[in-house]
């Protein structure tokens, strides 16, 4: 396997290594990381801490402080560095195929950016009342230290759609069952994309949350 195949398959471990979390301890992502990549697992620390320094570089990941420990904080999900690089061949027809599609397209009516930032606030909304509803069912009593809140819920869709429909679905299923009817039929209704999107209005900010 030539050196930049290598470097993506490990860069592609360290980001399944931090699973559902967006930060862990430097020390536990190592460990999490000799598990998922027996290939490797010759691996000193130091090496491994090099291999976070070039995907800081890259915007993959970034160093934190995290309750006084060396951490890290991921940026990307494992899709993002899944694809190699584009050859020149590939990369023409692609956008030969892109101005094809832009031709098909001209002449149609597209939804203007402020309608679908509208559209997306308001399945947001939506989104964020079925949450509430589902939280309350699924930890009717305070709540206690350790259970996710509604943006940790929001978060962790957020990846799976990201990643297939039937992750973000098993997702909803297994932590938030109570809204599962209702998150499948906005998705079968209005798409991955505009579920996705919304989503990302929630967890930008368009919405002070309540506390949970």
């Amino acid at each position: 396997m030539q050196s930049d195949e290598m470097d993506r398959e490990i860069e592609i471990a360290i980001v399944r290594s931090f699973g559902w979390s967006i930060i862990d301890f430097e020390a536990a992502l190592f460990q999490k990381f000799l598990v998922v990549s027996a290939s490797t697992s010759l691996m000193t620390e130091d090496m491994f801490r090099k291999h976070l320094k070039n995907m800081q570089a890259k915007g993959y990941v970034a160093p934190v402080e995290f309750q006084g420990k060396r951490a890290w904080k991921r940026l990307v999900i494992e899709t993002d560095i899944d694809e190699p690089a584009l050859t020149p061949e590939e990369v023409k027809e692609f956008i030969e195929k892109a101005r094809d599609r832009m031709t098909e397209k001209k002449g149609h009516m597209e939804p203007s950016g402020e309608k679908v930032v509208s559209e997306s606030k308001a399945l947001a909304e939506t989104i964020i009342r079925f949450l509430e509803r589902g939280i309350a069912e699924r930890h009717p009593m305070k709540k206690r230290i350790g259970e996710p809140k509604l943006i940790d819920h929001v978060e962790a869709m957020q990846r799976a759609l990201a990643e297939s429909k039937e992750k973000f679905l098993r997702y909803v299923h297994d932590h938030i069952p109570g809204v599962y009817k209702d998150m499948e039929s906005i998705l079968d209704s209005k798409g991955e994309e505009a579920l996705l999107l919304s989503l990302r209005v929630i967890e930008s900010g368009h919405r002070a949350y309540p506390p949970q």
